[in-house]
C-alpha cells in the first residue's frame, strides 16, 4: 500500500512538474510575440516611409520614361524645312534629352541614398 501511495505522489508530482513547464513555455512564447508585434510596429513606420519614397520615385521614372520616349519618337524631320527650322529643332530635342537624362540621373542618386539608408 505504501509503494502504491508513493507511486500515486510521484505521477502527480510528474504532471504537475510537466503543467508547470508547459505553463512557462506558453508565458516565454507569450513574451516574444509581444516583443515581435513591438519591434515590428516600430519598424513598420520605417518601412512604410521607405516603400512609399521608392513608389514616389518608381512614378518619377516612369513618367521620365515616357517623356523620353516621346522625345525620340517625334516625327522624322521634314526635309522641305528650312535649315535654320531644322537646326532649331534638333537643338531642342537635344536640349530636352540632356534635361530628362539629368532628371533620371537625380531620381537615381536619390534612390541610391535610400538604399544605402536600408
Amino acid at each position: 500500500m505504501l509503494l502504491f501511495v508513493l507511486g500515486a505522489c510521484a505521477v502527480a508530482l510528474t504532471f504537475a512538474a510537466i503543467s508547470l513547464m508547459a505553463a512557462k513555455k506558453r508565458l516565454v512564447d507569450h513574451e516574444i510575440d509581444q516583443l515581435i508585434a513591438r519591434k515590428l510596429a516600430t519598424q513598420r513606420d520605417a518601412m512604410t516611409v521607405q516603400i512609399l519614397d521608392l513608389n514616389e520615385a518608381n512614378g518619377v521614372m516612369r513618367n521620365l520614361l515616357i517623356d523620353i520616349a516621346e522625345n525620340e519618337a517625334t516625327d522624322d524631320l521634314r526635309s522641305d524645312l528650312p535649315a535654320d527650322v531644322m537646326t532649331r529643332i534638333v537643338a531642342d530635342r537635344t536640349a530636352r534629352r540632356q534635361e530628362l537624362l539629368a532628371e533620371v540621373d537625380a531620381v537615381l542618386r536619390s534612390c541610391r541614398m535610400v538604399d544605402a539608408e536600408m
